[in-house]
Parts: C-alpha cells; structure tokens; sequence
C-alpha cells in the first residue's frame, strides 16, 4: 500500500486455496485461518491444507502464521492438551514463521499461562535436531536470483563455520526475508534505518529487527554490523558474524553481497 502499510493475507475460503500461488505471490505476509477453513472444507483437509501453504510460503520467502485454536482449551484451563501441544509442534516442524494465540490471550482466563506455554513447545521443538532436519527436507525452491543464490551462501557459511550471527542490512526487509527463507542456524539480525520495516520483520522467521543509522559504503555498513552484534549481546570479540545487503544501498530487491567479517 505505497509502503504505508504491509497486507497479510487471511486464507479461509476454498477459493484462496485455489488461487494460493496468486495470493501468495500479492500478499506481504499469509495467515492460516484454519477455524475458518474448518467451517468452509471437510476438517480432514484442513492439516494437508496448512502444510501445503505453509510450503507455498517458503519457498519464495513470504512470512506464514498458523492461527486459530492452537491452545484453545487454555481459554478455561490452566494447561493444554497433550494434541493442543502437539499441534503447535507440527507447525513449528513444517517451518511456520508463527504461531498465534486468540481467545487463549485475549479473553481467556489464564493468558500469561497461555503464552509461556506456547512459547516453551516452541523453545523446545526448535532444540529438536530432527527440526533442523525438517526444515532442510521442506526448503525453499532453487536459486533463480542473485538473492536466493545469496541466501543459500549464507546458509552453508553458517553450517561450515562457528558463525555468531548472520547480519542483514536491509532498507525495504527483502534482504532479511531472503535470509530467513533459508532458515540457517546462526540466528539472524535485520539491522535497517527504517522503523517501519524493523517492525515488519519482527513477523519473519528468526529475525531480531535493530534501528541503525543509514550507512553509505561496505566499510561502514561492517562496522556498525560488528558494533550492534556486540551491542545486542549476540556476538563476542572474535566471533564470526556473515553480512548480507544489497548494492546499491536503499533498492528493494538486490540482494547481491556477502561479507564475512569478525567481531572486534
């Protein structure tokens, strides 16, 4: 909306499933409205339904959150069920960038319980080394652009070396997205001068959005990258840290440089 505004896509009719590249393809970001794609389709659809969106998401790098009655017993009950945390871990092992909570948090009874819950099943199916394994077996498609070809490099830097962080200078978020599609196993940061944007990825799968100052050549752009990783307390003097950006500065879509530096 002429960067006023990012449109997450709510998917509850069949007719969006028909049209789900489409949509996807349109959309800043994709929700997974699974109660009312229960109501509109056979409820024995709908898990094939969810992973077959949340693969659409992934693999061009669109951010994709599974949504509705994840917890819902907790509305009333200080625990959930054994397949309530069962559901949440399937959608954290298809690769989900998020998972929601609605009545549980905002009507509930018990809503701090709610999302420490949810955030422990999270915690503890992402220390799963079978995670990582799902993730490598529902990765995104093959490069095509200089962008996906990036952030497979990114990727394999970070499985080959000790990496402390990967470091996305991004102005629009396109450099971070293409990051996070890859789901590498350092943890990555969005560092942009943009407010709007640093909000936007707060959404993405693995991003720790920081404000930094807009920067004017590579030499620039590494230093502040190694000073906020120290400033964040996500590296250490001597740790290595990947950067990703793309030339020039403030062009959404060229994702295009990659920089390994070390952390003074």
């Amino acid at each position: 909306m002429a960067g006023r505004a990012a449109i997450v896509a709510k998917l509850e009719k069949p007719a969006a499933i028909h049209s789900l590249d489409a949509i996807v393809a349109e959309a800043d970001a994709i929700m997974v409205a699974r109660g009312d794609l229960g109501v509109e389709m056979p409820p024995e659809q709908v898990p094939a339904i969810q992973k077959r969106i949340v693969r659409a998401c992934r693999k061009i790098g669109k951010p994709v959150i599974v949504a509705t009655q994840m917890l819902e017993s907790m509305v009333a009950a200080p625990v959930p069920t054994r397949a309530e945390a069962s559901d949440v871990a399937t959608a954290i092992y298809d690769g989900a960038d998020a998972v929601m909570l609605s009545a549980e948090s905002a009507s509930g009874q018990y809503p701090r319980d709610a999302v420490r819950i949810m955030n422990s099943i999270i915690a503890q199916t992402e220390a799963d080394p079978y995670y990582r394994e799902e993730l490598a077996i529902a990765g995104g498609a093959a490069a095509t652009l200089a962008s996906d070809g990036i952030g497979v490099a990114v990727r394999s830097v970070t499985e080959a070396l000790r990496v402390a962080a990967v470091v996305a200078y991004t102005c629009s978020g396109y450099s971070a997205l293409r990051m996070a599609r890859e789901r590498p196993r350092a943890p990555i940061v969005g560092m942009t001068p943009s407010v709007e944007t640093a909000r936007r990825l707060a959404l993405a799968w693995g991003v720790h959005p920081v404000l930094c100052p807009a920067v004017a050549d590579v030499a620039e752009m590494s230093d502040q990258a190694c000073a906020m990783a120290l400033g964040e307390d996500i590296a250490r003097p001597g740790d290595t840290i990947v950067i990703s950006a793309g030339m020039p500065f403030g062009t959404p879509g060229t994702t295009n440089l990659l920089r390994i530096a070390q952390v003074g």
